[in-house]
């Protein structure tokens, strides 16, 4: 009896260990900024820790939990900078969701929470109009196809909250898009989503809480002149070892006579020495929301940008990525200089789990 009730409970820990999977990476970067504008250069060390978890209510619904390094009140950082007086790391939660996966319909899946933002991104860099490291915070509906190898349809609902005030209205948006992929042979195929996301109004009553993360859209005084409704058009051909995308991005609602149209072109080829990229992007001013865009050039919109890079995996969790970003303004609005900066990066990255 002893050893039946022993053999009981170590199955039944053992079952609930399974429901756990855990995972994470760290990153440590060595970045050097070359200001031409008449802004002093940076150069800095940077690191990046994140780990979380998933536990397995059911066979149906999953709590999701994730933390990471970095400001709490920059959702688009998650990096802390050495060299601040031996001070102690912040640590918080950027994503706490549940996800629903319904037995009833195949392929349909419910996220509620903050979690990690279920779109289609351009497969050379995919962060032009939402930034990879923001999480949003709603709910959204997903659904894909159960196709045969890379054959693959895929949709995607989302409602966001931006901004709650106790007394005053709110900030929404609203995503949705669609993807696919497609072979053409044994070893190519087609990928491409397209995506509309919808901006409330931003400053809610004259709120100006959102006023302070607008980093180059056009402004009438503390709220942006263009209201924001952004198509993100993706399509990329996959060869075995070589990937070509475009991708086109237009801002219905921007304001007339303000810049409102984006794209890119870019390549990537895997090759024994790694994989070596190139893109090449024009943002003009309000054709992206610079709220929730990339933070990884210099410049957040009216930009011309270069970039190539280098990735090599190492090991199996090791990994090495060397970067190079050339920017230089699209347009020469005024207070903006004529002048190309460049980003320079070194990161090496860990798996964990």
């Amino acid at each position: 009896m002893t050893f039946a009730l022993a053999a009981t409970s170590t199955t039944s820990a053992q079952e609930e260990t399974s429901r756990w999977k855990f995972g994470g990476d760290f990153r440590l970067r060595a970045e050097f900024n070359d200001n031409n504008t008449g802004v002093s250069d940076r150069h800095r060390q940077r690191m990046r820790f994140r780990f979380g978890g998933t536990y397995m209510v059911n066979e149906e619904i999953t709590v999701g939990v994730r933390l990471r390094t970095g400001n709490p009140d920059d959702p688009k950082n998650p990096y802390q900078d050495l060299g601040k007086v031996f001070n102690s790391f912040d640590l918080n939660l950027d994503r706490l969701y549940v996800r629903f996966r319904t037995k009833a319909v195949k392929g349909v899946t419910l996220w509620g929470g903050k979690f990690d933002n279920p779109i289609y991104r351009n497969p050379i860099y995919g962060e032009l109009v939402w930034d990879a490291d923001l999480q949003p915070e709603g709910f959204a509906v997903q659904f894909a196809s159960q196709g045969k190898g890379k054959d693959h349809f895929g949709a995607v609902l989302g409602q966001y909250a931006v901004l709650e005030q106790s007394a005053a209205a709110d900030a929404w948006a609203t995503l949705a898009g669609v993807d696919f992929a497609k072979s053409t042979s044994s070893n190519q195929h087609l990928s491409g989503g397209v995506s509309y996301t919808f901006f409330g109004d931003l400053t809610p009553t004259g709120s100006t809480a959102i006023t302070g993360d607008f980093r180059g859209n056009s402004m009438t005084g503390t709220e942006p002149s263009s209201d924001f409704g952004i198509v993100d058009a993706i399509l990329a051909y996959h060869m075995e070892h070589v990937v070509f995308s475009g991708e086109v991005i237009n801002n219905v609602r921007a304001a007339s006579g303000i810049g409102n149209t984006g794209a890119a072109v870019g390549a990537a080829v895997q090759t024994g020495a790694g994989k070596f990229y190139y893109q090449y992007s024009t943002i003009e001013q309000d054709a992206v929301l610079t709220v929730v865009s990339q933070d990884d050039f210099l410049k957040a919109t009216n930009f011309n940008t270069h970039m190539v890079g280098w990735k090599k995996k190492l090991s199996d969790r090791v990994g090495l990525h060397i970067w190079l970003m050339a920017s230089e303004p699209n347009e020469l609005l005024p207070g903006t200089v004529d002048e190309m900066v460049y980003r320079f990066r070194i990161d090496f990255n860990v798996t964990l789990g």
